[in-house]
């Protein structure tokens, strides 16, 4: 093709031709510029689909992730709820009614009061869209302002959370081994084992220093509650807003 186009330059220059092998070089170099133009507009639309595939990719795994995320905070928030109830239902306990409750059902609101679930949430997707810049592919500022701020969110929550487990921990055994055994109602050994000596739930509940403790305990499962509250209200919304990224346009 290149010797056909030089061919004809030769001709022209030979024929002296001028003004038509002028013509014909501003011909030429127009359709130079219409190939490297095509050629751009070719490479920006292969970037174009690129960055549309990378961002996709990206939205998916994100979608998964707070997917998984918010079933989990659903379970933590489930069992919290049964905390703040069993913890309530001790302190609402008159001396006299406490004398009236069997056993085995204060062993088994005792067991609910321990549980210590924690939110640990799946970040894989979202470090590695931060990290490789990738993020910045999704055009929804909102978006973009409520995956940036995830991690400080759940961040604030897991104080709380950490908060409450070090107040049971820290206190059970000095409030709890006086009267009842740990065997008995830890919900580890809940349905497998039963202490060879004899727990006192009566007298734990009418033990002054039992009802402080619960009453610590209600506050701050309380305020891991509101923060765990605060984490779902944001995985949900992130979660729509992946949707609405990832569903089809009109």
């Amino acid at each position: 093709m290149l010797r056909f186009f030089r061919q004809i330059r030769q001709r022209l220059l030979a024929e002296n031709r001028v003004s038509r092998y002028l013509l014909y070089a501003l011909g030429e170099i127009l359709l130079v510029m219409i190939g490297i133009l095509i050629a751009l507009q070719v490479n920006t639309w292969n970037e174009e689909q690129k960055s549309h595939d990378k961002k996709k990719a990206l939205l998916k795994a994100l979608s998964v992730e707070f997917n998984e995320n918010l079933k989990q905070l659903d379970s933590v928030i489930y069992f919290n709820t049964r905390v703040v109830r069993a913890t309530r239902k001790f302190l609402g306990l008159t001396l006299e009614q406490a004398k009236q409750v069997p056993d085995d059902s204060l062993r088994i609101w005792l067991a609910v009061t321990g549980y210590l679930w924690t939110f640990d949430p799946q970040n894989g997707a979202l470090r590695s869209g931060i990290s490789s810049g990738d993020v910045h592919l999704i055009q929804n500022d909102t978006l973009i302002n409520l995956l940036f701020s995830w991690q400080d969110v759940v961040a604030d929550a897991s104080e709380n959370e950490e908060r409450h487990i070090n107040a049971w921990l820290d206190n059970d055994d000095p409030v709890m081994a006086p009267h009842v055994r740990r065997v008995d109602y830890n919900t580890w050994f809940y349905d497998s084992s039963k202490s060879k000596f004899v727990s006192d739930y009566q007298a734990l509940v009418v033990d002054p220093l039992f009802e402080d403790f619960l009453a610590e305990r209600y506050g701050h499962i309380l305020d891991a509650q509101k923060e765990l509250e605060i984490v779902r209200r944001q995985n949900i919304q992130i979660s729509q807003l992946i949707a609405r990224e990832l569903s089809p346009k009109p």
